[in-house]
């Protein structure tokens, strides 16, 4: 049950109750580029992240398409669902970026798990509260940064959470999501994301590489984000 003891909404929770999360769980498994759910499909419990990653994407009334965020190991999605007395349906749809297991939690499970384990509670809160400071932050990235930045922004983020170092102030970033994804995550047009790849490795600090980027001067790099060093 290592999952469970994971960055989890599960963490820290007694024994006893991790077995009985263990048993009610039903196990998915979902190939590259399928969908957990579709945006506007009713909600009847929680999914938990077992391993994976996944993308949250948010259907626009144009019939366009934005990343709202990526999940990972740990996370968990589909909350409205209890947090609603009546059916919900789901304000964005979640992807499979690659391979990813899926904990299904029927809604009448956790519900009857919160009123006996406040710890639950507790933790879901925690892990909202994160979730909204990453939005906020992202709402406010958009709103005021430069394309620059935010690019630079979107590289070191996905760095931070999928990178490997490889070397001193050097780091190998595995790209599981196309030019488009990254350019919708970073809030620009894919013309503009990928122009500004290449003056970024025209300046030295990141290297374009089949299926990754190298970055090859972070600490110009996080400069570039607008950040305080």
């Amino acid at each position: 049950m290592h999952f469970f003891k994971s960055n989890s909404i599960f963490s820290d929770l007694p024994s006893v109750v991790l077995e009985e999360i263990d048993a009610a769980k039903i196990q998915s498994c979902y190939k590259k580029g399928q969908a957990i759910y579709f945006q506007g499909s009713p909600l009847f419990g929680i999914y938990c992240i077992h391993s994976g990653t996944v993308k949250r994407v948010k259907g626009l009334d144009n019939g366009e398409e934005t990343i709202i965020s990526l999940g990972e190991k740990g996370d968990f999605f589909g909350g409205q669902a209890i947090l609603s007395s009546s059916i919900t349906r789901a304000t964005y749809s979640v992807i499979a970026i690659e391979d990813a297991t899926i904990y299904f939690y029927d809604k009448t499970f956790v519900l009857g798990l919160l009123k006996k384990c406040p710890q639950l509670a507790a933790n879901i809160i925690s892990k909202y509260q994160v979730c909204m400071e990453r939005d906020e932050a992202r709402i406010l990235s958009l709103s005021k940064k430069s394309v620059r930045e935010r690019v630079a922004e979107t590289i070191i983020h996905l760095g931070h959470s999928y990178g490997r170092e490889a070397g001193a102030n050097k780091m190998n970033i595995p790209l599981m999501l196309s030019r488009i994804e990254l350019s919708s995550l970073a809030g620009t047009a894919n013309e503009t994301f990928i122009r500004t790849l290449s003056e970024f490795q025209k300046e030295g600090m990141i290297k374009l590489m089949t299926g990754a980027i190298m970055v090859t001067d972070h600490r110009e790099l996080q400069y570039c984000t607008g950040a305080a060093m």
